[in-house]
């Protein structure tokens, strides 16, 4: 057993396991990867570069620093505008709007809920568009219907009557979810096109921060602005912000999607030929330009321009029928990886988005008698909570290091699996201290130490959803774009089903009884960390095989 992990009792080694810290101690049993693998440079000349760049110059992990990091500004920043705003902009003023409406509080928590419904349904759609035309398609076509949405939104509040402006609002809520899709799926999977294994992990946490934290401060600004400007003008604040992230994303989003050689990738036992580099780093970035062997010929691959960048599209890069790509995304639920992945991740966050469904409804009304603004500052211990989960992105990334060096140099993807113990401290501190103050409404200071545990969950959501979004990169990069997907898909028809029922479960069992719940589930989720962690290298292999018989790759 490798540091608990059970091997395989065959050499073959399942997609995911790399040789990845080339050190004195660990070089010796691995003098090929020593010798030929590209490493990085400076402080990170002993980690092996995961996955090994290819020769083409077009490969997104060879473009300059700059180029990178602006996509992922880019994607960054429209992951906040498409994905994080138009959800949970109208939570704070749930009752408030509901009142101006007249329609019942349950009807205003729909407005998100149906736009959620479409993210999920339309998931299995972009997944394929991506896996055959790249990935720049789907982020335009999100940010361009994203702003469509938010322009209906506005539209809605000039209606003759109160029943059409809540179908009007209803209907651009519903196109907003079509521009919600593309970076709530494929912005991580992106990062994993973009940047080495060593590289992901900060970039990763900034993701998943834009679910957590950034979506928190969209809470309290919208609530205090909801007051002083009204609801209209939330969509007319958000509408400019939509249209400058859909131009950045038209510049400065190349396509990221790239078909690399099974040579290039690095792997325990590899079966590759000498090949003789010479590595050029810049500054700020570990990037590395091969030089061929004199003794062989490399073709000469043009690289691409700017202009050519700009392209819709740059050709067809999986020529399989669309209705096999679009079944094969539901054959990776018999994956029990992705069984675990939604248990500890998309549940848990399910949880903390449904909560805030209810915060409004629970903390308007006597004794607390909060108001729409005030119920927007709640969220202030979640938005501190997401800027402290960020840590969790390093915390990954050293808790991989620290064990590959104690694992010969050799890294597992479970290796990002113990920052959990962090997530589930902070969930059940977090939901079973709410509970408490909930039960306790007359406590002096309640709603302060109520905004303390929902930082502490949003903290624990952060990290649970960083280790599996992580583990997901290093299992299975090939069928990473799906995996989030699915994840994606199956995590928003919960956020449905959750505004379906939410606020009608608090009315008549109370808000305390629905944080011990989602605490007893939580708990019980992370258990199962356990034998993932122990387990999940046989099940890589397993899966690696199952992949190889029905889709003629690895997954590696």
């Amino acid at each position: 057993m490798a540091l608990g992990i059970i091997e395989p009792k065959s050499n073959e080694q399942p997609p995911g396991t790399v040789y990845l810290v080339d050190i004195a101690n660990t070089s010796v049993e691995h003098q090929l990867e020593h010798a030929h693998f590209k490493h990085g440079m400076g402080k990170k000349q002993v980690i092996v570069l995961v996955p090994q760049p290819s020769e083409d110059p077009n490969d997104p992990l060879l473009w300059p620093a700059w180029k990178r990091e602006i996509a992922f500004i880019v994607i960054f920043f429209n992951s906040i505008i498409f994905a994080a705003c138009p959800g949970p902009m109208i939570a704070p003023a749930t009752v408030a709007l509901a009142t101006q409406l007249e329609v019942p509080v349950k009807h205003i928590a729909e407005l998100s809920g149906y736009q959620l419904l479409v993210v999920g349904a339309l998931g299995p759609v972009v997944s394929v568009l991506a896996e055959k035309y790249g990935k720049r398609p789907q982020f335009l076509f999100a940010s361009l219907f994203g702003a469509i949405g938010t322009g209906i939104c506005i539209a809605g509040f000039g209606q003759s009557s109160l029943s059409k402006s809540y179908d009007v609002l209803l209907a651009g809520r519903m196109i907003q979810g079509l521009g919600t899709t593309a970076y709530e799926s494929l912005a991580v999977a992106a990062v994993g096109d973009m940047f080495f294994l060593h590289q992901r992990g900060i970039r990763t946490s900034l993701l998943v921060l834009t679910t957590a934290c950034l979506a928190s401060f969209v809470s309290i600004c919208a609530g205090h602005m909801f007051e002083v400007l009204g609801a209209r003008n939330l969509f007319v604040v958000l509408l400019p912000l939509q249209l400058f992230g859909f131009v950045c994303s038209i510049l400065f989003i190349p396509e990221t999607q790239f078909r690399r050689e099974e040579a290039c990738k690095t792997t325990v036992i590899a079966n590759r030929e000498p090949l003789a580099v010479q590595e050029k780093v810049e500054a700020s970035t570990h990037s590395i330009t091969p030089e061929p062997s004199p003794s062989t010929t490399t073709p000469t691959i043009p690289k691409r321009t700017f202009a050519q960048d700009l392209r819709l599209t740059s050709g067809v890069y999986n020529h399989e029928n669309v209705f096999k790509l679009l079944g094969r995304i539901f054959v990776h639920l018999l994956n029990p990886a992705i069984i675990w992945i939604t248990l500890v991740a998309a549940i848990l966050i399910s949880f903390f988005v449904g909560t805030a469904y209810t915060l409004a409804q629970i903390f308007s009304p006597p004794p607390y008698s909060l108001t729409v603004s005030q119920n927007g500052y709640f969220f202030t211990g979640a938005l501190i909570g997401g800027i402290l989960g960020v840590v969790s992105g390093p915390l990954c990334d050293l808790s991989a290091k620290t064990l590959a060096r104690k694992n010969a140099g050799v890294y597992e993807p479970e290796f990002r699996i113990p920052v959990n113990i962090l997530a589930v401290t902070l969930l059940s501190i977090g939901w079973f201290v709410f509970a408490w103050a909930l039960d306790h409404p007359f406590l002096h200071g309640g709603v302060y130490l109520c905004s303390f545990c929902y930082g502490a969950v949003c903290f624990g959501t952060s990290v649970a959803g960083t280790s599996t979004g992580l583990y997901i990169l290093d299992a299975f990069p090939t069928f990473a774009t799906e995996l989030f997907i699915l994840q994606m898909m199956l995590k928003n028809f919960l956020f449905y089903a959750f505004s379906t029922f939410i606020n009608e479960f608090v009315a008549t069992r109370g808000p305390a009884h629905m944080c011990r719940v989602w605490g007893i589930v939580t708990v019980c989720g992370f258990v199962t960390c356990v034998p993932m962690y122990v387990f999940g290298k046989l099940n890589r292999r397993w899966v690696g095989r199952a992949y190889v018989r029905f889709f003629g790759e690895r997954g590696a």
